[in-house]
């Protein structure tokens, strides 16, 4: 089975690079100091947008001036699709092995609809639950995203390719429900995990119970699979009455 999404953090990312001394300050490895910027960038792009944040904001963060950021990502278009790309290439890594081992256990047979959807989420709802706030600023980005213009040309970039494929195995799981019920499906799935993921506090406070200590990855998978499978079977239900 996959391991644990894990981003290295910038002294062990640092360790493995050779120290450098071009277009940073004196003593900083390049790779630590490309880190640096990107996990800033990504807190600042979480918490303010994409038209919220400039360079020079970022750099500031990473206490590097602007032109080290531009030496190392180019623009800031160009920084944006860096920071976005770093942990979703790890999440379709691991969803595509997720998938293609479901696949081979079932041969020519669909994947059961519980089993997709846990192949999709599970990577990011475990990646959320293991107290690394980079992956918890990264969820409240993709919300962002999920709902902007600019995030969904990036997120088609990045992420379209592998949601396609998984569609295809929806469709197969469920062969009554229509292209379009099997989309809106699929984007209510994405936008539940990307909820349940962030960490807001949001459920503590309904619940009246702030200082409630964390859930752990199985609990909230297990209640965020059963509600998905549950929409979309009654979708699928719908499209049959």
């Amino acid at each position: 089975m996959p391991q644990p999404i894990v981003v290295p953090s910038n002294t062990q990312r640092a360790r493995r690079a050779a120290p450098k001394t071009i277009g940073r300050p004196v003593g900083r490895s390049s790779e630590e100091t490309r880190i640096k910027i990107l996990d800033h960038a990504e807190s600042l792009f979480a918490d303010e947008g994409y038209d919220g944040s400039s360079i020079r904001d970022i750099a500031a963060r990473a206490e590097v001036q602007a032109a080290v950021v531009g030496y190392h990502f180019g623009s800031k278009d160009e920084l944006f699709d860096t920071v976005v790309r770093r942990r979703i290439s790890l999440l379709n890594a691991q969803r595509e092995q997720l998938l293609a081992e479901a696949l081979a256990l079932r041969g020519s047979r669909p994947v059961p609809l519980d089993v997709l959807v846990r192949c999709y989420v599970k990577p990011f709802v475990e990646a959320t639950s293991h107290g690394d706030p980079g992956w918890r600023k990264f969820a409240t980005l993709m919300g962002r995203l999920a709902n902007s213009p600019r995030g969904v040309d990036v997120i088609e970039r990045h992420s379209d390719g592998l949601a396609r494929t998984y569609l295809v195995e929806f469709a197969r799981a469920l062969p009554s429900l229509p292209p379009e019920s099997l989309v809106d499906a699929f984007l209510y799935m994405v936008s539940a995990m990307l909820f349940v993921s962030a960490g807001t506090g949001r459920w503590e406070r309904l619940l009246k119970r702030p200082q409630s200590p964390p859930r752990g990855a199985e609990e909230i998978l297990a209640h965020l699979v059963t509600f998905v499978v549950g929409g979309f079977k009654a979708l699928s239900t719908a499209a049959r009455d």
